[in-house]
């Protein structure tokens, strides 16, 4: 049997379909946890529809979305873990394509592709995928993982992983509470450590929805350079363990530090804070001087102008001109 864990909060236009894709999967051994993480809208009397006994909902306080996954894990029967987003769907035949990879390749997990579908405010949807081209399963002791940027991608999210219950348990892995943003990523590594061999499978399984007003990054948090400074932590120490080569290494870390400082300035400027210009001016100081960044800056490799110019600016740490860019840019 598979547990399917999905977390609950204030979805109640999207969780119809979610639940359908579920229901409509060609292998039937499912129970489908959905934990209402104290949602404030109709979300669980959209549930009252559906008459399937797989179906289980569980109700607690909000704690956010790793408490509510961890809930799940804990009330979970099957063999197997899949976490799913109640805002987004699945193809149909998910469950049984990950349970004969797992079967045939005897892993603990494996990570499969995805369709990014982008809704403009119209409703329409522009649908891309990403996938690896191949199927390969990667060993540690081979020292063979090669990763690039789609690769990384591909293994930060939880809902683009099919896990076996028993290797979750075992290890006592848990999503860290109190976290958002990097909740995912942070879960995966730990993963990655424990585990002897990385699966890889071609098929796009999951339908990931990206919507213009349902994002948390809409609103600014600021403990966002702190936790993207986190999750380069948890990635650096994956790398080390799998012994990717330093050059590797360095074109991911530098990717990773540069574009965290980069998300951030961007929503310093584009999304509802109440800092005013000196404390943005701060925060930015701030971001250029912290240490991983300079560690790793001159790594960069720039793919525009833009880029070029970025890199040149955090590289002098002129927090001055760096403010400029991004106010003209808002």
């Amino acid at each position: 049997m598979v547990s399917i864990i999905m977390p609950v909060y204030n979805v109640e236009k999207y969780i119809a379909k979610s639940v359908q894709s579920v229901l409509d999967q060609t292998f039937v051994d499912f129970e489908l946890l959905v934990i209402n993480d104290g949602t404030k809208d109709a979300s669980i009397d959209v549930l009252k529809k559906f008459n399937d006994q797989r179906i289980k909902v569980f109700h607690k306080k909000n704690g956010g979305l790793s408490d509510a996954r961890n809930y799940g894990m804990e009330r979970a029967k099957g063999e197997y873990i899949y976490f799913m987003d109640s805002d987004d769907w699945v193809e149909p035949n998910i469950l049984e394509v990950c349970l004969n990879k797992m079967t045939l390749y005897h892993s603990d997990f494996l990570i499969f592709g995805y369709f990014l579908d982008k809704e403009d405010t119209n409703g329409k949807v522009r649908s891309s995928v990403v996938k690896k081209h191949f199927e390969i399963e990667y060993s540690r002791e081979r020292v063979d993982l090669k990763i690039d940027r789609n690769t990384l991608n591909l293994m930060g999210y939880a809902w683009n992983k099919f896990y076996k219950a028993s290797f979750l348990k075992s290890n006592k892995l848990k999503f860290e509470k109190g976290v958002s943003l990097v909740e995912d990523i942070l879960f995966n590594t730990q993963v990655y450590n424990l585990s002897k061999n990385i699966l890889f499978i071609e098929e796009p399984l999951y339908h990931y929805i990206d919507r213009p007003t349902v994002s948390l990054i809409k609103t600014f948090h600021k403990n966002s350079f702190e936790l993207k400074i986190k999750k380069a932590n948890a990635v650096l120490n994956f790398l080390e363990l799998w012994k990717i080569d330093d050059s590797q290494k360095k074109n991911i870390m530098s990717d990773l530090i540069l574009n965290s400082v980069r998300y951030c300035a961007h929503n310093l400027f584009s999304f509802k804070n109440d800092l005013n210009l000196i404390e943005k001016y701060k925060y930015l100081k701030m971001m250029v001087n912290d240490d991983k960044v300079q560690e790793y800056v001159s790594s960069y490799k720039p793919t525009s102008i833009s880029d070029k110019v970025i890199k040149r600016v955090i590289e002098i740490r002129n927090s001055v001109l760096l403010y400029c860019l991004y106010k003209i840019k808002k």
